[in-house]
């Protein structure tokens, strides 16, 4: 008897742990963790049309409609909304945005505010986010200059001698926003010529690695490689410019659509590039990942593909197919009653919590996926 009341203690403990541990698992579930969802396939009509630059910005979208920068939130309401005035561009994270119409640049984070509305010194080609600053190319189409503003808009670096009779063709930060990866064209060279250059912001330049006459047209950084992507094949370099030879994958006839990174190795996903499929659909797909080289068959042609939590997802006019990496067949979801009777033509982008951006013609839908 002297026994009992210490073990009905420990009884309860028991009972409690396992409580907590099962409403735990069920939280992880929900959220996908197990690679599971127990979502249903919805889809919100946005009141944005499918030529108003819609692009995903985190678990938003951003939309401008010649005048005004527009943010909308997955089910359609407006979060917030932004004046530029005509001709204007932008490009986002998923955080901040970077807007610009000839020599004005506005810096905006996500709920609208600007850090940073000043005219430069020059005309701007354009721009890109980082997690930490800004870069813009000015000046310009050959020998123009790249100056680097941290979020408040103070030029912290800039950098022109390096495109000295170049053409600066896409840019892009990595390592937590640390450094800076440029490609660029040799205008005046006898064949052309891509060179990639890697940038410290405000402390180093490692120098240009002539990438040859293929056009460059990705770069992915994962764990410490830069996966660079051209019409022929996949290479990877350090943040030195170093080749890794291990890394070089012939790509030629595919091309990049989609990519994510899982622990330290970026996942590309290829389509047929179009002139190995004048039809404009997609009925293969190809993912590199690792050591992973792996070819997938669409149930029906389909009008774009994107990967999301550890899944490929596929979208035909009037269904979503999903496949786990390992699976040999797509799971198919109908889009049946969702679009308004409305068949998909165009896949737009996915959001960082599962929704994908699709056109029915002009028409846009946020469709929240299984």
């Amino acid at each position: 008897m002297q026994f009992s009341q210490p073990m009905d203690k420990k009884r309860r403990w028991l009972v409690w742990a396992a409580l907590a541990l099962l409403i735990v698992l069920i939280i992880m579930a929900l959220r996908g963790v197990f690679g599971g969802s127990n979502r249903a396939v919805t889809a919100a009509k946005l009141r944005c049309v499918a030529t108003q630059d819609v692009t995903p910005f985190g678990s938003e979208i951003l939309y401008y409609d010649g005048i005004t920068l527009y943010c909308l939130r997955a089910n359609g309401y407006e979060h917030w909304s932004y004046p530029l005035g005509e001709n204007a561009s932008f490009s986002c994270s998923s955080s901040m945005v970077a807007a610009w119409s000839g020599t004005q640049l506005h810096i905006i984070d996500r709920d609208g505010n600007s850090t940073y509305n000043e005219n430069l010194s020059d005309a701007i080609q354009f721009a890109r986010v980082g997690a930490k600053y800004v870069a813009v190319v000015m000046g310009g189409d050959i020998s123009p200059s790249l100056v680097i503003k941290d979020m408040q808009g103070t030029t912290v670096d800039t950098e022109s001698s390096a495109y000295k009779d170049m053409i600066l063709l896409d840019l892009g930060f990595f390592s937590d926003g640390e450094y800076l990866w440029t490609t660029s064209l040799d205008v005046y060279g006898s064949v052309p010529d891509t060179t990639l250059h890697t940038f410290r912001v405000n402390v180093s330049n490692s120098g240009g690695i002539s990438l040859g006459d293929h056009l460059i047209y990705a770069v992915v950084y994962a764990g410490t490689q830069l996966n660079v992507v051209s019409t022929r094949q996949l290479r990877q370099y350090d943040y030195r410019g170093t080749l890794n030879p291990s890394g070089t994958v012939l790509v030629y006839g595919w091309q990049l659509i989609d990519h994510a990174v899982s622990g330290s190795d970026a996942m590309l996903l290829f389509t047929p590039s179009k002139s190995a499929d004048n039809t404009g659909r997609i009925s293969q797909l190809r993912l590199l990942w690792g050591k992973t080289d792996r070819r997938y068959s669409l149930p029906s042609p389909c009008v774009g593909a994107a990967l999301y939590n550890r899944k490929i997802y596929a979208f035909s006019e009037d269904m979503v197919y999903r496949a786990d990496l390992g699976d040999r067949r797509f799971n198919p979801i109908s889009l049946s009653g969702q679009l308004g009777g409305q068949l998909v033509t165009d896949y737009l982008g996915m959001l960082n919590n599962g929704v994908a951006l699709v056109a029915c013609e002009s028409d846009v839908y946020a469709v929240t996926l299984p």
